[in-house]
């Protein structure tokens, strides 16, 4: 486990962006399958703008994590990334976000990446509610959220342009009461 290690699972380290990831993060939200349903990240990003607008986060206060393997492929390197973001403290609530480099896509690494987050956000952090709000044309996130036990609340009609068409945004939430944990999650898997 590296120093810097946030939080560890029996595959991965979840740990804060450290500056020599920057190139990865950089290419991350450039690539046109991340991007193409993340509204943040529709237009490229240089360097000195993915730094201006994206890179100094605060973990404690807004955890934002890249997603390691400890093993195989992709074993040291970043794949991914899961966040709790906004984190509003008074209201006891955050809203999950996650993505992951397509070369890494198919590896279960999101599922556990995030139920581990979740289960951090509901312990740690004393989260009352996660909510997610994917794109509806997202059906890898929606089926994401599904696996991991939100509840779907309803959309927001033709909220958000992607693809050369307005789409609706799916609202979905995961209270306290209604998370058994990330074994729960990894084992119906």
């Amino acid at each position: 486990m590296s120093p810097s290690t946030f939080i560890s699972t029996d595959r991965l380290e979840l740990r804060p962006p450290e500056e020599s990831d920057v190139p990865f993060l950089q290419e991350g939200v450039n690539h046109p399958k991340v991007r193409r349903y993340i509204s943040v990240f529709r237009t490229p990003y240089s360097e000195e703008r993915y730094r201006n607008e994206l890179w100094d986060r605060d973990v404690d206060a807004d955890p934002t994590l890249l997603v390691v393997p400890k093993a195989g492929e992709f074993a040291g390197d970043p794949v991914g990334s899961v966040s709790l973001s906004p984190l509003i403290e008074r209201d006891g609530y955050a809203n999950l976000g996650v993505w992951f480099h397509p070369k890494a896509w198919g590896n279960g690494y999101a599922l556990e990446a995030s139920a581990h987050l979740i289960e951090y956000g509901f312990r740690e952090l004393r989260l009352h509610r996660v909510s997610a709000t994917p794109m509806a044309p997202n059906d890898a996130s929606r089926r994401l959220c599904e696996r991991l036990g939100f509840v779907h609340e309803g959309a927001a009609r033709e909220a958000q342009f992607a693809d050369g068409n307005y789409v609706d945004v799916e609202r979905y939430g995961l209270l306290k009461r209604e998370w058994n944990g990330p074994d729960a999650v990894l084992e119906a898997d």
